[in-house]
């Protein structure tokens, strides 16, 4: 049995409960917004028990390396992110009324910690309003990471609702700027933001598909210890003997 699901309003025909799809007749339309029955797509097949999606695995990368709070609102194109969050229990998830609270609650969290926070929105007009206070975390060296939520990839470029150039509005304001594209670099590219944005203290930015965020992913989680690079220029220095 699958899934099958509406590329115009989302809804999702169940095999299981709804009967065979290639049984429907040809004339069959979508029951909430009268689609034919062409513009339907298999739904990819559910994870393999035991098994870890995209947004797990990035969500679990960015918690051992030290993230603890992810400000935002929930939308349709972050759902993915959100669950993952919801099943970690390292990272704790503050919801805000407005992404550009967010953003300045990121960063705030970043200049008075020097450890970045995460900032979080949806697809469109959600992740625009947290330019502002990305520019705030910029220009005062503060460090940050932007997740948001992007249209699936087949959309991209195609001028969908809330389908925007992403990558090229935060590209002024980021030191690491990259759209999560495939499931094996899903653990790598959160190491790499949150790593450009510690040691570069600036704000990375990381754009996820709607469709990728549910992939089945098997890259590993690493720890920090030996991963990057340390801060500091000198060894920290022992009292000497003698020395009060």
């Amino acid at each position: 049995m699958a899934d099958f699901r509406c590329t115009v309003c989302n809804y999702i025909f169940h095999e299981e409960a709804d009967g065979e799809f290639d049984s429907l007749p040809d004339d069959w339309r979508c029951p909430v917004c009268n689609a034919p029955r062409t513009a339907f797509v298999m739904v990819p097949s559910t994870l393999e028990e035991g098994g870890r999606t995209v947004s797990e695995v990035f969500i679990s990368q960015l918690a051992a390396w030290g993230v603890k709070y992810v400000f935002g609102i929930p939308g349709t194109s972050t759902l993915g992110l959100v669950d993952a969050l919801r099943r970690n229990d390292e990272i704790r998830y503050i919801q805000v009324r407005h992404e550009a609270a967010a953003a300045f609650m990121a960063s705030s969290y970043g200049k008075l910690t020097g450890q970045p926070a995460v900032c979080m929105a949806v697809a469109g007009p959600g992740e625009s309003n947290l330019i502002t206070g990305l520019l705030d975390a910029a220009l005062d060296r503060a460090p940050v990471l932007a997740v948001t939520g992007q249209v699936e990839t087949y959309r991209i470029g195609t001028g969908a609702s809330q389908e925007i150039d992403q990558h090229s509005l935060f590209e002024s304001s980021s030191v690491y700027n990259m759209t999560l594209v495939s499931p094996e670099e899903a653990a790598e590219i959160a190491r790499e933001a949150v790593k450009h944005a510690i040691l570069e203290r600036g704000v990375s930015h990381v754009d996820v598909p709607r469709d990728v965020q549910t992939m089945e992913c098997t890259a590993p989680v690493k720890p920090l210890r030996g991963m990057m690079a340390e801060a500091a220029v000198t060894p920290p220095q022992e009292p000497s003997e003698g020395c009060s």
